[in-house]
């Protein structure tokens, strides 16, 4: 049956204890199955937009570090993908502000020398976010692959400094892990029905796929699942008072 949401429709149906769901979003439409066990969500699986490499192994110049190689996909973003060796670190929570500087300054420095936008889509454009990976950290035996994903946290500037920061990712990235993996399928590294499981800096993993394979414009494509697991850790209620002289908010200088 169909339910609207916030503005949103969703398609759901029930099919021996599966929850599935269907919406279209931005990036295309998703599938989204929960497996459900004594009125409790399990587990969430979500069948994402075609995912699709457009630069491998493409080096460019990134200030106060020098030439960086990087891989450019999209899997319902655009991501830069380095290696956490290039960066001379490794993935570790201890490392978190480390790894934001030079996430940013690399992702920064790919998105203005290797420009990108959607073949079917043009006004999804640009490098927006960036993938560090590694290798697995040894603390679970069955990843694959480790990595810190991060998102800016503000504007950007090469002329100051103080703006080279971000925000880490504490799961290992559902859009992330499907760029992750077109890269691994263009370089011949995954095939379609190979379980990948990706590790975050927290230690806890998703578990994706490539099911089929697929065509976006000129690039040889994928259809990437990614299945994972959350717990809800509260809930809170807004309340907006017509009073309130700052309804939606506010800032105070440049401390949030």
């Amino acid at each position: 049956y169909q339910r609207r949401v916030h503005g949103k429709q969703w398609y759901q149906r029930r099919v021996h204890g599966k929850q599935w769901y269907q919406r279209r979003v931005h990036g295309g439409l998703v599938e989204v199955t929960a497996d459900c066990k004594d009125a409790k969500c399990e587990r969430v699986k979500f069948k994402n937009v075609p995912a699709f490499a457009v630069a491998l192994d493409r080096e460019i110049d990134v200030p106060e570090l020098g030439k960086v190689v990087v891989d450019v996909a999209y899997g319902g973003m655009w991501y830069a993908l380095v290696d956490v060796d290039a960066l001379g670190t490794t993935i570790a929570p201890e490392n978190g502000r480390k790894l934001c500087r030079l996430g940013e300054m690399v992702k920064r420095a790919a998105a203005e020398q290797i420009p990108v936008s959607h073949p079917e889509n043009p006004d999804i454009s640009g490098i927006s976010i960036i993938v560090i990976r590694g290798p697995p950290s040894g603390k679970v035996k069955e990843a694959h692959a480790q990595n810190a994903v991060i998102m800016s946290s503000g504007d950007f500037s090469w002329e100051k400094p103080e703006t080279w920061t971000g925000a880490i990712d504490r799961s290992p990235c559902g859009t992330g892990t499907c760029a992750t993996m077109a890269v691994r399928y263009a370089k011949g590294l995954q095939k379609i029905g190979e379980a990948f499981v990706h590790e975050s800096i927290l230690n806890t993993t998703f578990t994706g796929c490539l099911v089929e394979t697929a065509q976006v414009g000129q690039h040889k494509a994928a259809i990437p699942t990614i299945s994972g697991q959350a717990w809800i850790t509260g809930m809170q209620q807004m309340i907006l008072d017509p009073t309130d002289p700052f309804p939606e908010g506010y800032t105070v200088g440049d401390i949030w």
